[in-house]
């Protein structure tokens, strides 16, 4: 699987390789492959977006989906561990996840796990570089 998703993020194809695609590779054992992705510089910044609304659904679907208390555990873990990233939008994610995982109750499925649209229900997410936050995209 994980070379499946390496040579997608590398090739010049835009569309997924199937339907749902993400729902497919997004779990605890490619998290970490799917944060690393969604910051490299070296993959297209539209397939970045898409690593980061996997790491969204990754959240979403353990708070709002699975609700199992010990897969949930682990998921706090790992967003523990990329808490200290200074990626701008992986701050944001890591925010925004330990928010959901303390309050399951604010879980809204539009914006942790509708794809790529999940960037359109974030009022403060914008896409662009300003001269105040530093952007590794």
């Amino acid at each position: 699987m994980v070379y499946a998703i390496n040579d997608w993020a590398f090739s010049n194809d835009t569309e997924f390789p199937h339907q749902d695609w993400d729902l497919f590779l997004t779990d605890l054992s490619t998290a970490p492959l799917l944060l690393s992705l969604s910051m490299n510089p070296k993959v297209a910044k539209a397939k970045r977006k898409v690593f980061l609304a996997c790491l969204y659904l990754f959240v979403g679907d353990a708070v709002g989906i699975v609700k199992d208390k010990n897969y949930l555990e682990e998921v706090r873990l790992f967003v523990e561990q990329a808490s200290s990233n200074r990626n701008y939008y992986i701050q944001q994610w890591v925010s925004r996840s330990f928010q959901l995982i303390q309050n399951p109750e604010l879980f809204d499925y539009k914006k942790w796990c509708d794809g790529i649209d999940i960037f359109s229900f974030w009022d403060d997410y914008v896409f662009l570089c300003s001269r105040y936050v530093t952007v590794v995209f």
